[in-house]
């Protein structure tokens, strides 16, 4: 007769399959930073695993997306190093092309995200108009929460902008 597997081994089977998985998008500015840095604070390490994700717009100039791809692998690896001085656990990284708040998503349902985070810039009036808002449209079309974090330091707002889930 096959002995059964106590109940530690359960709990750690849970353990194992119950880390949060959290997509974080990242450009390399201050503001990714930041988020990085908020995020790495706000949820247990012991419990949640990191995705990070740049997303590459696509030009039809060769010479310019190679220098994309330069820049993108930069920011991926300053990302995932910030995270894990901090104690966290980075699952993945990755770089892929498209448009980014499709891609965003996609990568969100490839990966089977429990949140999203991202940073927000904060622009307003003119600069936000011409230049969108990523945060925003990620709202819009995710079907993950997303939590958008914005920089006290850099303006009086509320570090947590926004966090919705459909």
């Amino acid at each position: 007769m096959a002995k059964k597997p106590d109940r530690t081994f359960y709990q750690k089977q849970w353990q194992k399959e119950s880390l949060m998985k959290i997509l974080l998008p990242v450009d390399g500015s201050e503001c990714s930073l930041k988020t990085l840095e908020w995020a790495a604070r706000t949820f247990n390490p012991k419990q949640t695993e990191y995705y990070l994700l740049k997303v590459i717009s696509i030009t039809p100039d060769m010479i310019q997306v190679e220098y994309d791809v330069t820049d993108a692998t930069k920011a991926l690896n300053i990302a995932k190093q910030q995270l894990e001085d901090a104690g966290c656990k980075v699952a993945q990284i990755a770089y892929i092309f498209g448009d980014i708040v499709d891609r965003i998503s996609d990568y969100a349902d490839e990966i089977r995200a429990d949140q999203i985070v991202i940073g927000s810039h904060g622009r307003t009036g003119l600069s936000k108009l011409l230049m969108g808002s990523v945060s925003i449209a990620l709202m819009e079309r995710s079907r993950y929460p997303v939590t958008v974090y914005r920089n006290v330091e850099k303006s009086p707002a509320p570090k947590i902008v926004a966090s919705l889930q459909k």
